[in-house]
């Protein structure tokens, strides 16, 4: 079999669903070709995040030239059996249903929805202003494009198949997953006398993440032997350095870009890890890559309680589920492996193997295949 793998998708460090499907499908032994534009650059998130007219126009212009690459590069690809659309495809897959008509099938990676995203989480603009709307069209666009839409959990398609009023059995969940030649295991760090818990969590300082609820969790075990770090950057630095000085709490904050390696680093110095805490409704909706990249490397992790996590994880046996937006909840969570060594070696171990069994470009590759098979 031969898959293309099409479209201005993105291979940047942070965003490895494109390079855990392509490596995925390769080792189930399929052939794939791509065909591609380099289109959206290193971080594609900003471009939605801080959407300026500069960088929108920059963007436009860039798509432009993608799409005129695109068209030539797949007129001379090899013949192969169906289209895999990488993300972001929201254009991607207009323009490869006109070059492909019904010929071939079309799989979309699409495991966000840019108005959900935008006018559902973050409320940028209201939902009957022109952006929303236009966001709107081109989600429903896309998604109806394609014959099969990956989505990352199963709460996602329903949730997807409602508000765009599209067939529910046209989305798949594929799990977001993470490459596991990058992101190995490492033995737990052996903690001597008198050295604190060191408790980790990084991503981007957004509403869905819920760090608010990290640092309240700072504050309440303060006067115990427990080290927060908290990597990343976002619109929500500020106001939580200033909320952490109030309250109190042993919390550092690395506000510096962190490449792959380094990232691995600090997952290897740390004894718990931290999924999302968002009370937002999209954060009900996702398992994020940073509770994958924990899993692959052997740390026990600490989420929101939420029905996708529990699609692939279960309370008190591969993570420690806690309510969202609750601080005591999560601090009598990291206390309770605190205080209990062999119960974070058991959630490590159980986590560990739901990622063996879910999460790897191997096991994401295989389910792919079958899914695409089943929809055929």
């Amino acid at each position: 079999m031969t898959v293309c793998l099409f479209g201005s998708y993105t291979t940047a460090e942070g965003y490895p669903v494109n390079r855990v499907l392509r490596q995925g499908l390769r080792q189930a032994g399929v052939t794939v070709i791509e065909c591609r534009a380099e289109v959206w650059g290193r971080f594609v998130h900003e471009l939605f995040e801080r959407a300026t007219p500069g960088r929108l126009l920059r963007t436009a212009a860039r798509m432009i030239w993608g799409v005129l690459s695109l068209t030539a590069k797949y007129a001379r690809a090899p013949a192969h059996d169906w289209v895999l659309i990488g993300y972001p495809g929201y254009i991607d897959v207009l323009l490869a249903r006109l070059l492909i008509g019904r010929r071939r099938k079309i799989v979309l990676i699409s495991f966000i929805s840019l108005f959900d995203t935008a006018i559902g989480d973050r409320r940028a603009a209201s939902a009957t202003s022109l952006p929303a709307r236009l966001l709107r069209w081109l989600d429903a666009a896309a998604f109806r494009a394609a014959d099969v839409v990956l989505v990352d959990t199963d709460e996602h398609g329903d949730h997807y198949a409602q508000l765009f009023g599209i067939d529910r059995d046209r989305f798949v969940r594929s799990f977001v997953g993470e490459d596991d030649e990058q992101f190995r295991p490492l033995q737990a760090p052996i903690r001597k006398a008198g050295e604190p818990l060191r408790v980790l969590f990084f991503g981007t300082y957004v509403p869905l993440h819920g760090i608010d609820t990290i640092v309240d969790a700072a504050a309440e075990l303060q006067h115990e032997e427990i080290d927060f770090t908290l990597i990343g950057c976002g619109e929500q630095l500020d106001s939580l350095q200033a909320r952490s000085l109030q309250l109190g709490g042993r919390v550092r904050f690395v506000s510096e870009w962190q490449s792959t390696t380094q990232l691995c680093e600090h997952i290897g110095r740390a004894d718990i890890c931290l999924g999302v805490f968002g009370t937002t409704p999209k954060a009900a909706r996702v398992i994020p890559y940073k509770v994958f990249d924990a899993l692959a490397v052997g740390r026990p992790v600490v989420t929101r309680d939420s029905p996708a996590i529990r699609e692939m994880l279960s309370d008190g046996e591969s993570a420690l589920l806690c309510p969202a937006g609750d601080g005591k909840a999560l601090a009598e969570a990291i206390r309770r492996l605190h205080v209990d060594p062999m119960l974070a070696d058991r959630v490590a171990a159980a986590g560990h193997q739901a990622f063996l069994a879910h999460g790897t470009p191997a096991a994401i590759g295989q389910r792919l295949l079958q899914q695409v098979e089943i929809s055929a």
